[in-house]
């Protein structure tokens, strides 16, 4: 009959341990992702949601080719920074298009300066 060496043994303890404790009541580490929003369903917002990620993709994707050169990493740290926060923005942004309720997708975003810009009072209107 198979015996797993002792290392096995002591890992498949603790992770015996460790699915007892979540099962008598526990909390996880981590909460779950909150359930996904209805999308749209309109086919302009759509397409606009897919235009914006599809640029997320692609800033991401210079960043990284720019981010590989330690040189130009060294000389230009913060605007490989911007890149990054310029395509999470973006992916914010598509997500929020491609919802039904906007507003409640605004509320979900991460970047805390972003989700004010969008959640403040407008400074002035835009009809005449």
């Amino acid at each position: 009959m198979y015996q797993p060496p002792k290392h096995q043994r002591e890992v498949d303890s603790l992770q015996a341990a460790i699915r007892g404790e979540r099962d008598a009541g526990r909390r996880p580490l981590f909460r779950p992702p909150p359930p996904m929003l209805p999308r749209s369903g309109n086919p302009l917002d759509e397409r606009l949601a897919e235009e914006l990620e599809f640029l997320r993709r692609r800033i991401s994707a210079l960043g990284g080719a720019l981010a590989s050169d330690p040189m130009l990493v060294a000389r230009n740290a913060a605007a490989l920074q911007d890149i990054d926060l310029i395509a999470q923005t973006l992916g914010h942004l598509a997500t929020i298009v491609a919802a039904a309720d906007k507003s409640a997708a605004a509320d979900r975003i991460s970047l805390a300066e972003l989700k004010a810009r969008l959640k403040r009072k407008p400074l002035m209107s835009i009809v005449p």
